[in-house]
């Protein structure tokens, strides 16, 4: 029988608003990099595209179209499409693939097409930088060696915003052939702290709730335990049944009554700290008493 409770009919939840992505974002050339420059204002917005190619192996007898396990990966084309708004030499050079003479001509930078691709044409990298409605750090996707294959089309018009677009295509680089050329550098969302809401005994274990889920990977260092008055060292620790919970094992049960109490100093080593399921770190928790009926 299929159980029904606590389904929604949509996805909006308290968490919507966290995870908006606001407007079209910004291009960078060479982002990170010594020679990071802004490319140009663009009108229309941007698109990135990841095109993965894939053929499914045909097992003799197998009806389904396709068959668990058995597609393997020809290909992954990936690109980002600019339109930009802002008509420099530059941007018109990139999607030509052409050379930028800065010296012929006292009054004009000539742009010239040319018939082989050199190391220097690829962009270290190209990226779309844009807002995300939870965070106060950007979401930035990111495309390496980027290279424009399509050309240029230019087209002009009276009482309009002229536009060129421009699309780049990412490349594999000759180093590191099996990686795909593109990263996605998603903000933690931070807005909701990472916190302690209470805690208390229960079969013998100190049972943590915390703000949001927890986890699975915890660590004992940086907890502190006293049992009546007496500092007791832990054991084990793990996520509880309830998923924003950590159950502590101490060496010695408290027996109902005893004071206990709990804090944490966040440890130097990131690999070590508690973290929610979102990675929020849960930062110091000042010594807190624990409920033990």
């Amino acid at each position: 029988m299929i159980n029904t409770n606590n389904i929604n009919t949509n996805g909006f939840t308290n968490k919507t608003m966290e995870h908006l992505l606001i407007d079209s974002g910004a291009i960078y050339k060479n982002f990170g990099l010594p020679d990071q420059a802004l490319v140009g204002a663009t009108s229309g917005g941007n698109e990135f595209d990841v095109k993965t190619k894939m053929r499914q192996i045909k097992v003799d007898g197998v009806k389904a179209a396709n068959a668990k396990g058995l597609e393997l990966v020809d290909s992954v084309t990936t690109t980002l499409k600019c339109t930009f708004i802002e008509m420099t030499e530059e941007i018109l050079a990139s999607a030509l693939t052409a050379n930028i003479d800065r010296t012929a001509d006292d009054n004009y930078d000539v742009i010239s097409g040319k018939i082989q691709i050199d190391d220097s044409d690829y962009i270290k990298n190209l990226a779309l930088v844009g807002t995300l409605s939870g965070s106060s750090k950007p979401i930035i996707i990111l495309i390496e060696n980027a290279l424009c294959l399509d050309g240029l089309q230019l087209k002009t018009q009276d009482s309009k915003d002229n536009t060129v677009a421009v699309t780049f295509t990412a490349h594999a680089d000759p180093a590191n052939p099996d990686a795909l050329p593109y990263k996605i550098y998603y903000p933690k969302i931070t807005s909701d702290a990472f916190t302690l809401s209470s805690a208390a005994v229960s079969s013998g274990n100190i049972v943590l709730t915390m703000s949001d889920i927890v986890n699975e990977t915890l660590y004992k260092d940086g907890f502190t335990v006293t049992v009546a008055d007496k500092a007791d060292a832990i054991t084990a620790i793990k996520k509880g049944n309830d998923a924003k919970t950590i159950e502590i094992t101490l060496t010695t049960a408290p027996t109902s009554g005893q004071s206990v109490t709990i804090s944490y100093a966040k440890p130097a080593d990131t690999s070590k700290q508690v973290k929610s399921e979102n990675g929020v770190v849960l930062e110091d928790v000042a010594v807190t008493n624990v409920i033990n009926n």
